[in-house]
């Protein structure tokens, strides 16, 4: 599989035919190129019941001036856009099996047919640093779109703006999107543009009418779907290996598996067993790579501090030659992990999770507490769960070692569990409760982190013990790695305590009463 190129787009609907601005006074723009014309025709490919586009996923078979292939195209955050390029081939009935792979979480393993034409003259334009280097491109296309079915549907037609930055340049987006505006220029999400082309307008009464439902039950089952729809929602970046989509799939199993604990008023005995185990496995799976990113991140970071202050010739080793050893370590073990992440996902046992997820979030096995007022009947679950979180603290030693024994770690494990499970449970009724709520969630969000940056000094202290065979002089640059990382354990260890009391303040915790 290709590897995903990230974009940093936003489209406008044009509000004139007028080319879309650019230039002037843009930071780092120094000039602008000369005007380029593009034509395009995509043919998009869906599920009959349009799955992908309801998803914001977009599959098409490109075609013209632009480079010719199979796109994918995977929301991310903001205007982030994952792209997944295919070799065009023959196959016109339906996609590659690689991307149909890619979008199983909206498809469902149905196959993709073909069910929008899409035509676009463009007009781009680059915009130039003071080197000549391109830092952003502009685009004015006039799009033309038609559904294939039923055969006589009429085409519909609008003008766009587009601007994409390079190198993650968001201070120039805003800029150019600031000036956009300005002139009445309105933001458009192609997928839902074209969303309407194929269905017409959302309808997003049902939702609204949850909302208003102040049972126990309609606010615990909204933030299971909510959480539901996020995962599923992570699935096609978590398969493509984009930043931080693993670590977000395995936060909504956490908090999925958390709320269906916590907030076991609502249902009945036993009904939610079966999905506490399997979103836990899920959790699991996702746990190696998600620290992983993070202790690569700061290891690096730190060798190049240690390639800054290095003095050639010192018989100390070479930092910029062991940073080579701990990259080619930590891409192996994250390729593994990654592997782990993708077997997971392609199961059989995921999918049945995912089934039984939307099936359990479309007909609930609840008690009468569901119907009571939430208050009354989840504020003492969020109290039982900060109990739990109190009874691990009081099990972790307060002068534990910062290298850290097996029994140490288990503890300090229990005690991050059970607080991302409050956490979790104070997120469900903030909606309710308010600020109190909320302030309550942000002080045990600190204690966590510094659970996590604890976690992750022990990976990365097992990383660098790892290569000292190999290293050869460079393992006096692993030691002084090891020993800042030992720094950063004991410093955790010595912060515990101050966060666990923010946690634990009577006033944060009124609200529980």
């Amino acid at each position: 599989m290709p590897q995903p190129r990230l974009a940093l787009t936003r489209t406008y609907l044009a509000p004139s035919s007028d080319a879309a601005p650019g230039g002037g006074e843009l930071p780092g723009v120094a000039d602008v190129g000369a005007v380029t014309e593009v034509r395009t025709e995509e043919t998009h490919y869906d599920t009959p019941d349009l799955a992908l586009a309801a998803a914001g996923v977009s599959v098409r078979r490109q075609t013209g001036d632009a480079p010719r292939g199979w796109v994918l195209e995977v929301p991310g955050r903001g205007p982030r856009t994952h792209e997944v390029r295919h070799a065009l081939g023959r196959a016109v009935r339906t996609a590659p099996a690689a991307l149909q792979r890619l979008t199983w979480a909206a498809a469902r393993g149905r196959s993709l047919g073909p069910v929008l034409s899409l035509s676009t003259s463009a007009q781009a334009r680059d915009l130039l640093d003071p080197d000549g280097h391109v830092v952003a491109r502009l685009t004015t296309r006039e799009v033309q779109a038609r559904p294939l079915a039923p055969e006589d549907s009429l085409a519909q037609t609008w003008s766009e703006w587009q601007a994409e930055v390079v190198d993650g340049r968001r201070d120039l987006l805003d800029a150019v999107t600031d000036a956009w505006e300005a002139l009445g220029a309105e933001e458009s999400d192609r997928s839902a543009q074209l969303r309407t082309v194929l269905d017409g307008p959302d309808d997003d009464e049902g939702l609204d009418a949850l909302s208003a439902d102040d049972s126990a039950g309609a606010l615990v089952l909204g933030r299971l779907a909510q959480d539901v729809g996020w995962m599923l929602s992570q699935d096609p970046l978590a398969r493509i290996d984009a930043p931080g989509a693993v670590r977000s799939l395995g936060a909504a199993a956490r908090r999925l598996r958390n709320v269906l604990l916590t907030c076991a008023p609502v249902f009945a005995e036993g009904g939610a067993d079966a999905l506490v185990a399997e979103l836990a496995w899920i959790e699991g799976v996702t746990a190696t790579a998600r620290t992983l990113d993070a202790v690569g991140e700061q290891l690096l970071e730190d060798l190049d501090e240690e390639a800054a202050g290095h003095v050639a010739g010192s018989g100390t080793g070479d930092p910029a030659a062991v940073a080579e050893l701990v990259r080619a370590a930590l891409a192996e073990r994250s390729a593994a992990a990654h592997a782990d992440v993708l077997a997971a996902l392609d199961s059989q046992r995921y999918r049945d999770l995912v089934a039984a997820l939307e099936a359990f979030v479309a007909g609930p096995p609840t008690t009468k507490a569901a119907r009571r007022e939430a208050r009354k009947v989840l504020l003492p679950a969020v109290a039982d769960a900060h109990r739990a979180a109190r009874d691990a603290y009081r099990d972790v030693d307060p002068d534990a070692d910062a290298a850290g024994d097996a029994d140490d770690l288990a503890r300090l494990r229990r005690l991050r569990s059970a607080a991302a499970a409050v956490r979790d449970a104070a997120g469900v009724l903030a909606p309710r409760v308010g600020e109190a709520a909320e302030d309550y969630a942000d002080a045990v969000k600190d204690l966590l982190d510094v659970l996590d940056e604890h976690a992750e000094t022990v990976t990365a202290r097992e990383v660098l013990t790892g290569l000292v065979e190999s290293a050869g002089t460079g393992a006096f640059v692993l030691g002084r790695l090891h020993a800042l990382e030992e720094v950063r354990s004991a410093v955790a260890l010595h912060d515990l305590e101050s966060a666990w009391d923010a946690a634990n303040r009577k006033k944060s915790r009124r609200w529980m009463k």
